[in-house]
């Protein structure tokens, strides 16, 4: 049987201030280094043979604080969502400017492509490409640090829909989502948004 553990990246001053990052290449704050050595005590007794990684700074750094002894490896598929045009806008300048388009990200999520960007659609179809990278893979032990909307569509795609899902996982920085995979059984969500591992947290929630 596999185990995958799914976690989101360290804080960032952006998830304070309610900007939206998409690729931007946005470094830990000292908040989110912090708990990265959180989720290091969390792994301290769970043995891991891979890490993958974001190629995003702020998942890069969450794993190698995390995972000191491990070398990460940097996986295109799992990028962030791009937000094109609305990576580095405040939300509420978002919520000004493109309100037709804000409306559809609250109510209907799995219907839009971002100005410039991509859509959930595209990002399902890499992390279905990822999971068939796994479940091909030697490894029984696998780390995954990404990023949160790709984590809930890996959540959506480990529980088996496709619409109306987006709104119903929440994920905080640092939290934890365990996975199971074996070929007779194929996924099972085992533990979602683990959190008892860290400290003073800021939810974030749109």
């Amino acid at each position: 049987m596999k185990k995958i553990f799914l976690i989101r990246h360290g804080e960032t001053e952006s998830n304070r201030k309610g900007i939206f990052r998409g690729r931007l290449n946005i470094p830990l704050s000292l908040k989110g280094k912090e708990q990265g050595l959180e989720l290091r005590q969390y792994f301290e007794h769970i043995p891991i043979d891979i890490i993958y990684t974001s190629p995003l700074q702020r998942a890069i750094e969450t794993a190698q604080i995390a995972f000191p002894t491990h070398s990460a490896t940097p996986e295109p598929l799992l990028d962030n969502l791009d937000l094109g045009t609305w990576s580095g806008m405040d939300k509420e300048m978002v919520k000004e400017q493109f309100p037709q388009q804000w409306d559809t990200w609250i109510k209907r999520p799995e219907s839009i492509t971002f100005p410039g960007g991509e859509s959930l659609r595209d990002v399902m179809k890499r992390i279905n490409l990822f999971f068939q990278k796994i479940i091909d893979g030697k490894e029984e032990n696998i780390a995954a640090v990404s990023h949160r909307s790709v984590l809930k569509v890996m959540l959506a795609v480990v529980v088996g829909i496709e619409k109306n899902y987006f709104w119903k996982f929440h994920l905080d920085n640092a939290s934890v989502c365990q996975v199971y995979f074996d070929t007779e059984r194929g996924f099972t969500l085992v533990k979602s948004n683990e959190t008892h591992h860290l400290k003073n947290m800021v939810m974030e929630w749109y």
